[in-house]
């Protein structure tokens, strides 16, 4: 039975991006020729041709779907990269919220973007938010306003 006092807190907004048509025609391209590899190993039964597919089909897929998702609750900002890397922010520390709508600019993927600074990026509006100790992630997010208001709404509160 679950206990319905551990329930999780409600989301106050969900957002879930996907890779813009570059990098999914990059990451669909090396899969193709992962497939051609493929078909060359069948064809001149040669095993070690095999190799390379094994490594370009995974390659391509996450190059071609990635996807970031941004999802806000009571107490935190969660940022998710590809369901595997993921950062938690406490709303309580941050200091600035913004946004550059600006579609690919910083580039694509998990990125390190200097000291004290990482995006998790697919292309599109993207929303920066600095915390309190001077570090800034950035993320790709469908409705970067929509979100921005939010995260101000309770800063707006908490100091009024």
């Amino acid at each position: 039975m679950s206990d319905r006092s551990v329930m999780p807190a409600p989301l106050l907004y969900y957002s879930r991006v996907r890779a813009t048509l570059l990098p999914r025609y990059i990451g669909l391209a090396i899969m193709a020729f992962g497939v051609l590899f493929i078909a060359l190993a069948l064809a001149q039964r040669r095993i070690d041709f095999l190799l390379v597919p094994l490594v370009m089909l995974p390659t391509g897929a996450f190059v071609g779907f990635m996807t970031v998702t941004v999802r806000v609750d009571q107490q935190n900002v969660v940022m998710d990269f590809c369901g595997i890397f993921k950062r938690k922010l406490p709303r309580d520390q941050i200091a600035m919220v913004t946004t550059d709508n600006a579609a690919g600019i910083n580039g694509y993927g998990l990125r390190y973007m200097g000291p004290g600074m990482v995006g998790y990026l697919v292309g599109g509006p993207e929303i920066s938010i600095e915390m309190n100790n001077g570090k800034t992630v950035i993320a790709s997010t469908d409705r970067p306003e929509l979100l921005i208001s939010i995260l101000r709404a309770r800063t707006a509160r908490e100091t009024g």
